[in-house]
Order: C-alpha cells, then structure tokens, then sequence
C-alpha cells in the first residue's frame, strides 16, 4: 500500500467531482494540496446540508480503487463542524481506514491483492442526536504486474513447482534450443525440445510437444520465444503439452501491460515508465525540427497507442509500417490512450537496458531488488570521483537517450572503472535501489567488460 497526495476541494455545493476517490491522477496543470476543507459561507441547515454535501462531492467517485486516495475528515457547515466516521466492509489487509496530518482519512487499498474484491464505503455523520450515513461501492483490483517477471524468474518459479503441480496462467520465456528431444512428428505436428535461459543455463525447460509455425524446422543453437503452462513432471522442468512457439527471436508478453493501459480512467497516468514495441499505423503529426520530435500512432496486438511529441535517435525518420519499441508514462488522455510528451524511441539493441533501468522507477524509498540487473548507458556525470583507497568512483549513466531516468552508479568498481569520464558508454551489473528517491546501482556494483 502507498500514500498518494489529497487533491483539490473544491467546497462550493455545486462542485460535481472530487478526484481523490477516484483511482485517476490529476492533470499535471493542476497542482495537489493537502489541505482540509475550508468553511462556506453558504447558508447551511445543519446535518442534513452537510450529508448532502458529502454526496455531492463523491457523486461521480469512480468504482474501481487501485491505489489509496483521500476522503475528507469532517464537514464545516456555518459555526457548525460534522465529523465524518469512514468504515469498509472488508478485512483490514484489504482496505484499511487511516487518520492522516493534513485533515484528510486515507482509505489505504492493497495494491498487490491477490484477487479482484468488491468492498463499500460507508461514511456516517451525526450532529449528536441523529446519524446520517452514505454509501459508495467500489472494486479493489487484483494486482496486476503490468512489466511482467523477468524471464530468470519465470524459471525459478518452474524450479519452485512439486512434483505434478503446474502454473495457472500461461508463460512466455526467450531461450536458446539446447536439444532436440524428440525429432517433429508429421502424425502429431509437434516436437519436443529443451532450451535455456540466459543466466539460467543450470535450469533448462523441456517445451514438451512444442507445436506453432516454425516449429518442425528447429535446431540446437535456435533462439526462440515459447509460451505455455509450466509444470513439474517428475522433476522435469516443463512446458506442458500445447505449449506454442511464437517466433524465432524475442517477442515480449505484453498483454498485462495492454490491460493496465487500457484500464486507466480519463485523465489518469501509470505510476511508473513503460516500454512497449509495437507498428507504426499513422503519423498525425510529421517531424519537427524545431522542437525535435514527431507524433506516430501505434498498434499493439489489436490495441492502438499514440505516442506524443516522441523523440530520440532515429525518430525522424520512422515511417508508418515500421515495428519501433517507445519508453515513457502511459496516458488516458481524453480517453486517447498514450505514451505523455518525453517518450523516446528505444534502439533495439537497448531494450533490455531500458526495461532493467525503468524496472528501478517502480521502488519506493529504501526498497531494492532482488535480482541483479545488467544495464548499458552513457556517463552524464562523475559524481563522485575515483579513489585509490576505496578503489570505487560514482558516475551517473542514461539509457538510450532517456534523460528523465538517469541511473546512478553508486561506489562502481572493476577494470576499467579508474579512468572512467563524461561521454563513455558503460554496461554496469548490480542490484538497483531507490535510496531517497536516487535511483542506483548500490554499493557493490560493477563495471563489465
């Protein structure tokens, strides 16, 4: 669960929306405050004046409630103040009412619930002798993670599998073909081959009865993307039968980041920076000079996005019919689905540096990651310079020309790492943490190559 700032009151009674109850951000042209309400001057008639105000202001709250957002705490009608009790009914874990300084009740929603729950929240007035109360119901999503596991920790998640136990959902890994099982069946259309994945070369997966185009063609050495259920069948690590080749090369699952896009409200942004490939279908707005960028609209598995004021190395010159991959924040704008102003274009041999070093903006203060990350970017700053004590120096990288996601190098060591400088392209590996709101490369990095 996290805290997002209260919006605007607005505490006339013709106002006809609050947008803290919504699980919408506001317009960066309107600035939050963390303000309570201040008094009206309107004529009032007491508790029935102050329910009726609640109502109106929560009138048009959306349903669905994916992150905390605030209600108000008390109701200033005249001389008269109405304190207002908020309750849910749902287990605490779920949705949790929480007093905060600034005059405002947070209703706290667990992101990571593990599954969609309705819930209603009840708010109750009283002027000492009588007691109103009204009623909103609204829906606490699953959580959704919309970048997906990587592709080691799909393995490792195989590997946690007992004995005859298989995955829920369909997966989708890129490996490389380390033998061929079972040589392609004309009878069956399928075949059975095992791969690996990089970094995961001790825990191969056997893709049992692979079948899909292209399937009756592979040879050891082939990189190929496989979906399907997981399984562990008597200690082999397995997609299950009616497991499904998707290409040679690398095709990465997007479809929870789709939905997430998809489901945002009018108005509203994703918490975090994203990275989608996708086909260039129109172009509304063509290059400027000027200001250095260009609008495309791109379709991404039936779904179409713009891409607003895109730039980056590269984005002069795309054309539509083009298969280009975008990095930025994910818009509802007007209902127009978006990548905001600031998107860049992501070279193709940078993907995964992007992927790694936007995984890193989903932190909270003083969180890290588990798993090691490997990221190329080029040197914008030396923050620290090299010292022959601690045999380390501080530099900050950019991936792929995202400047608004530098990426710290904190105490970076290794070969090389002595004489590095501004301008130097650098592959850095380590674990990335959000100390302060810095996003870094911790202590203990490591230059490689």
């Amino acid at each position: 669960m996290k805290k997002i700032t209260a919006w605007a009151l607005l505490l006339a009674m013709c106002v006809a929306m609050f947008a803290g109850c919504s699980n919408e951000t506001p317009e960066t042209t309107v600035p939050p405050t963390t303000e309570a309400p201040v008094e009206t001057t309107a004529p009032v008639s007491g508790l029935a004046d102050a329910v009726a105000y609640v109502k109106t202001i929560y009138k048009n709250a959306a349903e669905v409630t994916a992150k905390d957002y605030d209600v108000i705490a008390v109701v200033p009608m005249g001389a008269e103040k109405y304190e207002i009790t908020w309750t849910v009914d749902v287990a605490e874990d779920l949705v949790a009412i929480v007093p905060n300084e600034n005059g405002m009740v947070t209703v706290d929603v667990n992101e990571n619930a593990s599954a969609e729950t309705a819930y209603v929240l009840t708010a109750t007035l009283t002027d000492g002798t009588n007691t109103e109360s009204l009623s909103w119901n609204h829906i606490l999503p699953a959580a959704m993670n919309v970048d997906g596991l990587t592709y080691a920790e799909i393995v490792d998640m195989a590997y946690a599998l007992e004995d005859q136990q298989s995955t829920e959902d369909a997966f989708r890994l890129f490996g490389t073909v380390a033998s061929i099982d079972t040589e392609w069946s004309e009878d069956y259309q399928n075949i059975t081959v095992t791969i690996t994945v990089a970094g995961k070369e001790e825990q191969p997966i056997q893709c049992y009865r692979l079948k899909g185009e292209g399937a009756k063609d592979l040879k050891v050495g082939d990189q190929i993307t496989v979906e399907g259920i997981l399984k562990n069948y008597k200690g082999t690590y397995e997609f299950d039968a009616g497991c499904v080749l998707i290409g040679y090369g690398e095709f990465v699952d997007q479809k929870a980041l789709l939905k997430a896009a998809y489901d945002l409200g009018e108005g509203a942004s994703m918490d975090y920076p994203a990275v989608l490939t996708g086909v260039v279908t129109e172009i509304p707005t063509a290059w400027s000079d000027e200001y250095g960028n260009i609008t495309v609209n791109m379709e991404f598995d039936g779904k179409v996005f713009q891409c607003y004021r895109l730039k980056g190395e590269g984005a002069k010159d795309i054309a539509v019919g083009d298969t280009i991959t975008v990095a930025g924040v994910i818009k509802n704008y007007k209902g127009l689905v978006e990548f905001d102003a600031g998107c860049v274009l992501v070279p193709n041999d940078a993907y995964h540096s992007v992927k790694n070093a936007l995984s890193g903006y989903k932190l909270q203060d003083g969180e890290a990651q588990e798993a090691a990350k490997t990221i190329t970017g080029t040197i914008v700053a030396v923050d620290t310079p090299w010292s022959e004590d601690y045999q380390n120096i501080t530099v900050t990288i950019v991936v792929a020309g995202l400047e608004n996601y530098p990426i710290m190098c904190y105490r970076l060591s290794g070969e090389g790492a002595k004489d590095l400088a501004e301008g130097q392209t650098i592959t850095v590996t380590g674990i990335l943490k959000n100390y302060k709101g810095t996003i870094e490369f911790d202590q203990g990095c490591t230059l490689v190559g």
